[in-house]
């Protein structure tokens, strides 16, 4: 199981992103775009609780040529945005943007390092306009309705909600395996920024007391 908490100091942080770069839907290899599966409401604390998300990702190869995406896309570490409207998206005016730490625990089984001769089952080869899907299931820290504003929490009501996800999730570098690799593909690395979806919070909805 992965564990998240914001940014704090006190935790200790494993790091296995290759690259932090801000991605722009317009340069990425891929487009992805999520559909909501299913929505739950866990319990927080005596101010706060967690919007869990299901979704659905449907990545799309928008290039010429064949790409080889990692399976494993956003498992070891993702981002989370969201805004009131796509007008305040679009220019960078976020409620809700969390810097995130992310650590493991020893049960928990990690992206294996692939073999330089090939890659393996765990990736997928894109020609231009195939597709893949996989879920993925972010959380957003949401306040119970009063009239204090509680900092890093949304409020219930619409909004728009955007990911970033890292492509590559395996010990090492992808250009170990560029060279090897080449015949099957060009290898998605980096981030990968999800189109936006709308989200709905209903105000105090009942909560679970143990999500899994």
């Amino acid at each position: 199981m992965r564990f998240l908490a914001s940014t704090s100091g006190l935790l200790s942080v494993i790091s296995i992103l290759y690259a932090t770069a801000t991605a722009s839907t317009d340069d990425q290899p891929l487009t992805a775009v999520p559909a909501l599966v299913s929505q739950r409401y866990c319990a927080g604390d005596a101010e706060t609780f967690s919007v869990w998300l299901r979704m659905r990702m449907t990545y799309s190869n928008r290039t010429d040529r064949t790409v080889i995406l990692d399976k494993e896309i956003g498992k070891a570490w993702y981002g989370v945005i969201v805004a009131r409207n796509l007008e305040d998206l679009n220019s960078g005016k976020y409620e809700y943007n969390p810097n995130i730490d992310w650590f493991f625990a020893d049960k928990d089984q990690l992206p294996k390092k692939p073999s330089l001769a090939a890659p393996g089952p765990d990736f997928a080869i894109l020609p231009p306009g195939k597709t893949f899907e996989s879920e993925v299931d972010p959380s957003v820290v949401t306040q119970y309705e009063n009239a204090k504003d509680v900092a890093g929490a949304i409020r219930s009501g619409t909004h728009i909600f955007q990911m970033q996800l890292s492509a590559w999730n395996r010990p090492g570098l992808p250009s170990e395996y560029e060279k090897s690799w080449a015949q099957k593909g060009q290898i998605v690395t980096g981030l990968i920024k999800t189109e936006p979806i709308e989200i709905r919070v209903p105000p105090n909805p009942k909560v679970e007391n143990e999500c899994k």
